[in-house]
């Protein structure tokens, strides 16, 4: 079974519990634009529980108070953990970082529909508002075992999927058919197949481009 994930992730940054909840909220409602059916969210039990209505009538305050919970519980690595109501619920884990040995945050989200992906340009959607949003060093829309088939996937460099966004220029090679755009301050690289349709070479493709090489044997 694929293995799927929308994950994003930059140098740890310090900012205000406000700040960091103004763009949870934003980002659960760019969920909501290309999902309608997802919009509401159930915070992790371990802090208690909450219901957040990513839409217009849900109180900023409401927010921030329930993202305060566990983005200042004195840790020095803290995660927001939420899970959409519904038949079919995503998954929203926001890790924040800020130690000599973890130094990045992290976000990702996760959904549980294997056949979502034929609606591939929602996705993107999504892709596209969290990067905006969040401003990564690198966001792709991925499937982890293929990256990992393709050598491609390891700790501290960019995981490569069907759609990839990487912070700077990246530049077309002759041979290589990966379609590349302008966003952002950076680039996304888009592989010319389906999610469905995805391979390895793909994979491997797009992190020639970016100057990473599959790991060997």
């Amino acid at each position: 079974m694929a293995s799927w994930l929308l994950r994003a992730q930059w140098t740890h940054r310090d900012e205000s519990i406000e700040h960091r909840a103004l763009r949870v909220l934003r980002t659960l409602t760019a969920v909501a634009v290309a999902f309608p059916d997802v919009h509401a969210w159930t915070q992790d039990e371990r802090w208690g529980y909450h219901v957040l209505e990513a839409d217009a009538t849900t109180p900023l305050q409401e927010m921030v108070e329930a993202t305060t919970k566990v983005l200042s519980n004195g840790s020095s690595t803290t995660r927001l953990h939420l899970q959409s109501t519904g038949e079919l619920p995503w998954l929203f884990d926001l890790s924040m970082a800020g130690t000599l040995t973890t130094a990045s945050d992290q976000l990702t989200l996760h959904w549980s529909d294997d056949e979502a992906l034929v609606e591939s340009e929602r996705f993107a959607q999504v892709l596209r508002a969290v990067v905006t949003i969040w401003e990564p060093e690198w966001a792709s829309i991925a499937d982890t075992e293929l990256a990992a088939a393709a050598g491609v996937f390891r700790r501290g460099i960019p995981t490569m999927g069907w759609l990839t966004y990487v912070r700077g220029l990246v530049a077309g090679a002759p041979g290589i058919d990966i379609n590349l755009t302008p966003f952002e301050r950076g680039t996304l690289l888009q592989a010319p197949v389906a999610p469905a349709d995805l391979t390895p070479v793909h994979i491997c493709a797009a992190a020639a481009l970016v100057g990473i090489a599959p790991e060997t044997a």
